[in-house]
């Protein structure tokens, strides 16, 4: 599933819609088969179908297919992939959300309603504020240093790591954590920036209460 520029990517099976501007696809994690033949098609289409490519598209598919393996076996339900930030513009990212529960020492602050006190107590390494839709969020980055390139022309670049802990927007009892990971980029400000208002779009949509065109339009766009 591609998306032009600003979409709403809707998977119907969980319900999630979230803004992402440039390309994405949305990988199926609901069954081992599914996940590999959406891949191997995927990598086809953006790696070319010549001979002389085989193991490239070979290694691709086993580090996508594993990755995919590996996010399902710990309860991962959205897997969404960015191919481009713009029109011409590569940019490999990824973003996994899996539901969660509160831990249980800051249980009694989430009864009593304060949220944003469960979310600092219970990650006090992140970083919380409040989103558009009213519920606060957590933030943990982590930055990683490294190289692009060989040489003269080798540049120094960050991947970046981001974790959200947040109530779940269908549910503030559970949780919803979302995972982003970001390799080779210039700088970690403009992406955190990103990625901050994508995380904040997320919405699960309810069939029986969402609006006619928002149910037509979610039912329109296969999870896979």
């Amino acid at each position: 599933m591609t998306q032009d520029a600003n979409p709403d990517v809707k998977v119907l099976g969980r319900e999630v819609r979230v803004i992402v501007p440039g390309t994405w696809v949305n990988i199926p994690l609901e069954s081992a088969e599914k996940a590999g033949a959406f891949i191997k098609r995927l990598v086809r289409e953006q790696v070319g179908p010549a001979d002389r490519l085989a193991r490239m598209r070979r290694q691709a598919v086993e580090e996508m297919f594993g990755t995919a393996r590996d996010a399902a076996a710990i309860g991962v339900h959205t897997y969404l992939m960015s191919l481009e930030l713009a029109p011409g513009v590569p940019f490999p990212a990824a973003l996994l959300m899996a539901d969660d529960e509160w831990p249980e020492a800051v249980r009694p602050l989430v009864d009593d309603g304060d949220l944003a006190g469960a979310l600092k107590a219970a990650y006090p390494e992140g970083e919380v504020a409040v989103q558009s839709n009213g519920l606060p969020a957590a933030r943990i980055s982590e930055m990683t240093q490294g190289q692009a390139g060989e040489g003269e022309e080798a540049v120094e670049v960050l991947t970046m790591r981001l974790e959200y802990h947040m109530p779940h927007p269908a549910d503030s009892s559970k949780m919803l954590f979302v995972r982003v990971n970001v390799p080779d980029i210039p700088s970690a400000e403009p992406f955190a920036m990103l990625f901050d208002e994508i995380v904040d779009s997320i919405m699960f949509l309810d069939d029986r209460d969402a609006p006619a065109e928002d149910r037509a339009a979610a039912a329109a766009v296969p999870a896979g």
